[in-house]
Order: structure tokens, then sequence, then C-alpha cells
């Protein structure tokens, strides 16, 4: 939270809005609002605050002005843009990071893990979109995944063509598909 927080308001401050401001409870009711669209939708979300019976969600309305909502939406950052670098997800990888240690910490170890790839579903453009025939959703984003047979998420690596974490040994020793899941058995502490 303090991430997302931090960087938002930079972000405001270089785009010459230096009166944004952002605090946790406000961030939490934006996420939350996010959270809520996905399984109630609309055709837009401008919708959630408009005024017809049949459009218009009480627990949105009330909890956010539409204006507000619109303002963290634009000014939302997760990673500084004088950063950049050659990673093609350098704005998302401090979540990302975030959320690998947070899975790896509340992991309770068992004996059998499953490995394969999944596909988040994803039409817009984006240099790390792939397409994949005869599957269910052939276009989004490939991501390696580790779970435990309950189900939980251990660990994921999102494929962004040429993996920064994977050395070429490691793709010669165990080849392209596997090379990702010896890094993600790696970041697993010992300690568990």
């Amino acid at each position: 939270m303090e991430l997302i927080i931090t960087q938002s308001e930079r972000y405001a401050f270089q785009k010459n809005e230096p009166l944004f401001s952002l605090d946790k409870g406000k961030l939490k009711c934006f996420l939350a609002i996010l959270i809520l669209s996905g399984y109630n939708q609309l055709p837009s979300e401008r919708h959630y605050w408009d005024s017809e019976k049949d459009m218009n969600h009480q627990l949105v309305s009330g909890a956010m002005r539409r204006d507000r909502f619109l303002e963290i939406k634009r000014f939302l950052h997760l990673n500084d843009n004088d950063d950049q670098d050659s990673d093609k997800l350098y704005k998302l990888r401090p979540l990302i990071q975030a959320l690998k240690t947070r899975f790896l910490k509340f992991f309770v170890p068992s004996q059998n893990l499953s490995y394969d790839e999944c596909m988040v579903k994803y039409f817009g453009k984006h240099s790390s979109k792939q397409c994949i025939r005869n599957k269910p959703i052939r276009f989004g984003y490939k991501v390696w995944c580790l779970n435990a047979v309950n189900g939980y998420l251990v660990n994921f690596d999102i494929y962004t063509g040429k993996n920064n974490n994977v050395t070429t040994e490691q793709e010669k020793a165990f080849g392209k598909a596997t090379a990702p899941l010896i890094n993600m058995l790696d970041d697993i502490p010992s300690e568990i």
C-alpha cells in the first residue's frame, strides 16, 4: 500500500498535479470498487454512479465520488517511470515481487507440487502478449505457476520472451520450460 501511495503521488507531481494525495483508506476503497466491478459488470465504469435505478450501485456511489475514483485511476502507479530498464514488466515489477514474497511467506510445505502454464486473458496491445492456438484462452499473458495440491499459488513467473532470471546454463541443462521451475524452487526459503 505504501509503495502504491508513494509512486502514485510522485507520478501526479511529475504530471503537474502537486495537490493530489492518497491515503490507505481511499486506496482500499478504490481497489474494492475495482474488484466489485469485476463481478457486477456495467457497460462502463461511469455507470456505477449513474442516477438511473438500473445502473446506480449504492455501495460504489456511497463509498467514493466518481471524479475521485477517476483521479486515482489516472495517477495510479507502482514504479517510477525514471527507473525504466529492459524489463517489459518494469511498471508492475514491485507488485509482482511483493506478491511472490507474500505467497512464499504463507506457503505451508507439502510433498507434491504442480507446475504448469496458465493464460491470463488479455486482448490489448503489449509486447509480452502471447497467442497460443487450440487453447481455451488464446490471447493473453503466459504465466508459469507453481501450485500446492490444494491449489495455493506458491510462486509464479510471467513469460516476457527472454527471462532475465534464467541463465543460459539453466536453459541448456533443463530446457526453456523447466528452467523457470528451477528458479521458483530456488526462491522457496530453506527454513520453511
